[in-house]
């Protein structure tokens, strides 16, 4: 594997501050237009994952945490109750948990039209020949 070069080593270490892509993108000094796009396609280049691998296994040995520790806790935290228990970080915890462990969570929204009625859609010629009839 060749190495980094200097672009690619900082946005590793501009990674490592928010685990943000596209903020570490222009951080590194990348052209900003399209960090929403290039910065998660470098997550994605072999180089680039191997020393963010390193990087986040050599900080989790300086601070002592363990991946058991850290899940550990979070159960606690799911199964608090009383004094201090916050639903909303029970929530939190339970998909740490459960993303953790290898479960897929989808999101699904809902959409309607107005009054919870259906969506009205125009088809793309439709709406160009409507255009053009005027």
């Amino acid at each position: 594997m060749k190495p980094l070069n200097p672009k690619q080593q900082a946005f590793v270490r501009e990674y490592l501050v928010d685990l943000n892509a596209s903020a570490a993108y222009r951080r590194a000094g990348y052209t900003s237009g399209n960090a929403d796009v290039n910065g998660p396609r470098l997550l994605g280049h072999a180089g680039i994952q191997a020393a963010l691998e390193s990087a986040m296994q050599a900080r989790a040995e300086k601070v002592e945490v363990t991946a058991e520790q850290v899940l550990a806790r979070l159960w606690l935290e799911a199964n608090r109750q009383g004094k201090g228990a916050s639903h909303a970080a029970r929530i939190r915890a339970l998909e740490l948990v459960g993303r953790n462990v290898g479960m897929k969570f989808t999101e699904v929204h809902e959409l309607s039209g107005p009054g919870g009625g259906p969506i009205e859609t125009v088809d793309a010629k439709e709406k160009l020949l409507g255009r053009l009839a005027r």
